[in-house]
C-alpha cells in the first residue's frame, strides 16, 4: 500500500473545488429564500385584495333590504331622504381612495323564531300613528339582556322606509302582549313624514362606511359602524362610533355606482358613476367595487438589490402618475346587482 500523501496542488485544487461548490449551494439556498419569500409576498398581496373586496361585497348583498325608495332620517328635526347606499369619490386626504356607506338591516330579521329573545328577528307594527311604536314583540329586537341595535328600520317594502335612532323598550313583550318601543325621533314633529302603518315590519339597522385610511402604520381598509346624523356630507354621531381595521395593505379603494335612468333593466346599459350622493334620488342598481392591494415587506433579488417592475396602478377615475417601485399589486374587482334596490322585484 503506498504511503503516499496528497500534493499541495491537490491540496488547493480540492480546496477550490469544494469553495466553488460551497458558494453555489449557498447562492441557491439564499435564491430559494428570496424566491420564497418574494412569493409569500404575493400570496399576501392577493389573498388582502380578496379578503378586503369581499368584506364591501357581502355587505352590499343585504344593503338596503326593504329601503328601495329610499329612507327618511332625522336632521336637525327635519326629515330627510336619503340613499340606503352612497359613497364620495377621490378623497384627497385618504390619498385620492373611495369610501361607501350603507344602512344594512340585519341578516336575521327574516328567521321564524317566534319571538325568540336577542335572536334580531323582525317584529310588526300593530297599532298605526306616530309617535312610540306599538309591536307584536320587543325582546327579538331589544332583549333585557345582550347586545341592542343603535338603529330601526321601519318598512313597508314599497314607499321610503324610517330610521329610527337610539330605541329604548318602554313596554317588554314576549310576544303574547303588545309591546312598545320608545325612540330617539319619537317627539319631534312632522318625524316620520307618514303614520306607521299596521303591518310595518321593524328590524334592526346598522349604519355602515368602509374606507381606506393612512398613518404611519401604512395604509389600511377599515369599517366604521355608528348611528347617522342625517346631516349631509354623512357622519356619525359623537360617541356612537365603533373602527374595526379589517385588512392591512390596501393602497386603493375605487367604487362605481350603476345606474338605470330608462328603467330599461339591462345590466349592460347602467350608467356608472363616481362617487353617489347621499340624498334619495335615482336608486343605485349595481356597484363596482375595486380594491389593490399591496403587502409588508419590499421585494428583492438574490444580490439584495430590489425588483422594480410595479407600480402604483390607475383605477376608475383616479389616474396615478408613480415611479416603479418593490411592492406587487393585486386587484380584486366585482360588480354586485342590488335586487334590494330594484323596486321591481319586490
Amino acid at each position: 500500500m503506498s504511503k503516499r500523501g496528497f500534493t499541495l496542488i491537490e491540496l488547493i485544487t480540492s480546496t477550490a473545488i469544494m469553495i466553488v461548490a460551497i458558494a453555489a449551494t449557498c447562492m441557491m439556498l439564499i435564491e430559494g429564500q428570496r424566491f420564497t419569500r418574494n412569493s409569500e409576498e404575493i400570496i399576501n398581496s392577493n389573498e388582502g385584495s380578496r379578503v378586503a373586496g369581499e368584506f364591501i361585497v357581502s355587505a352590499l348583498r343585504i344593503a338596503g333590504m326593504g329601503a328601495a325608495a329610499g329612507v327618511w332620517i332625522n336632521n336637525a328635526g327635519i326629515p330627510r331622504l336619503i340613499s340606503p347606499i352612497f359613497g364620495t369619490d377621490n378623497i384627497s386626504t385618504e390619498g385620492f381612495t373611495d369610501d361607501i356607506w350603507m344602512l344594512i338591516p340585519d341578516r336575521r330579521a327574516f328567521q321564524d323564531n317566534n319571538c325568540q329573545s336577542g335572536s334580531g328577528a323582525a317584529v310588526s307594527v300593530v297599532t298605526a300613528g306616530i309617535g312610540p311604536l306599538n309591536v307584536s314583540c320587543s325582546q327579538s329586537l331589544l332583549p333585557a339582556l345582550g347586545p341592542t341595535p343603535a338603529m330601526l328600520l321601519v318598512t313597508n317594502f314599497t314607499g321610503p322606509a324610517v330610521a329610527l335612532t337610539l330605541p329604548a323598550v318602554t313596554t317588554p313583550s314576549d310576544g303574547t302582549v303588545i309591546g312598545l318601543l320608545g325612540y330617539n325621533e319619537a317627539a319631534i314633529s312632522g318625524f316620520p313624514p307618514r303614520p306607521f302603518q299596521v303591518g310595518d315590519l321593524v328590524v334592526g339597522l346598522s349604519a355602515v362606511h368602509f374606507f381606506v385610511h393612512r398613518d404611519s402604520t401604512g395604509s389600511h381598509l377599515y369599517r366604521e359602524m355608528g348611528v347617522l346624523t342625517g346631516a349631509s356630507p354623512p357622519s356619525f354621531v359623537a360617541n356612537t362610533v365603533s373602527r374595526i381595521l379589517l385588512q392591512r395593505n390596501i393602497e386603493d379603494l375605487q367604487i362605481a355606482f350603476g345606474t338605470d335612468p330608462t328603467n330599461a333593466n339591462l345590466p349592460d346599459q347602467y350608467v356608472y358613476s363616481n362617487g353617489f350622493p347621499d340624498a334619495a334620488g335615482l336608486p343605485v342598481r349595481a356597484v363596482r367595487v375595486t380594491v389593490v392591494a399591496t403587502h409588508d415587506r419590499l421585494m428583492h433579488k438574490a444580490d439584495n438589490s430590489l425588483i422594480l417592475t410595479s407600480q402604483p396602478l390607475s383605477i376608475e377615475n383616479h389616474v396615478v402618475t408613480a415611479p416603479m417601485d418593490a411592492l406587487r399589486r393585486s386587484v380584486y374587482t366585482r360588480r354586485v346587482e342590488l335586487s334590494n334596490l330594484n323596486t321591481g322585484s319586490l
